[in-house]
């Protein structure tokens, strides 16, 4: 009759948990949380007509164009981006967001861009700084990599396949069932 202990010890464990909670206790000045470490290097712009974030996320520049009188997206525009030594037409992915291969953009340093607008009547030309520090343009942190992901599973299954052989084992866990 193991499971009556096993109740009894998680019960007794939870209600140790609430016993040992406290209030009204100053403990100090709260510590702000830190701000990322890694930011996607990112430019805007707007002009009386039109509002445009792009970010760059690896070699790939998404841009996001909204009139900037009323913040509604603009789907079917047709958008070109240049800087010094690149040049791209950006491709529509949903209304009001557009995507180019970048690979030119992705080395630390202030990229200046031009972005030529051309919406149904409406065009203009935008100008932004692109500025990519040395860690963004680096890539993912090392816990973004998969390999990271892989490892953890790995040892939850290992850890995983050793309880259930312990069970399995005769004269462990299991033994004062049979008297």
């Amino acid at each position: 009759m193991k499971l009556y202990p096993t109740l009894l010890a998680s019960a007794l464990s939870l209600q140790l948990s609430t016993a040992l909670a406290h209030g009204d206790e100053d403990h100090g000045a709260v510590q702000p949380l830190p701000a990322s470490t890694q930011r996607l290097p990112a430019a805007e712009a707007h002009s009386p007509d039109f509002e445009l974030y792009a970010q760059l996320e690896g070699d790939r520049l998404t841009v996001y164009l909204d009139r900037y009188s009323d913040n509604q997206p603009i789907a079917g525009a047709s958008i070109e981006v240049e800087s010094a030594d690149f040049k791209a037409p950006l491709q529509p992915l949903s209304a009001g967001t557009y995507q180019a291969p970048a690979e030119a953009l992705n080395h630390p340093g202030e990229h200046n861009l031009l972005f030529t607008v051309l919406a149904g009547e409406q065009s203009d030309f935008l100008d932004a700084v692109l500025t990519v520090s040395p860690a963004a343009a680096a890539g993912p942190s090392a816990l973004a990599r998969p390999g990271w992901w892989l490892a953890a599973a790995l040892a939850v299954l290992a850890a995983a396949a050793w309880l259930l052989q312990r069970r399995r084992r005769p004269g462990s866990i299991n033994q004062g069932a049979a008297r």
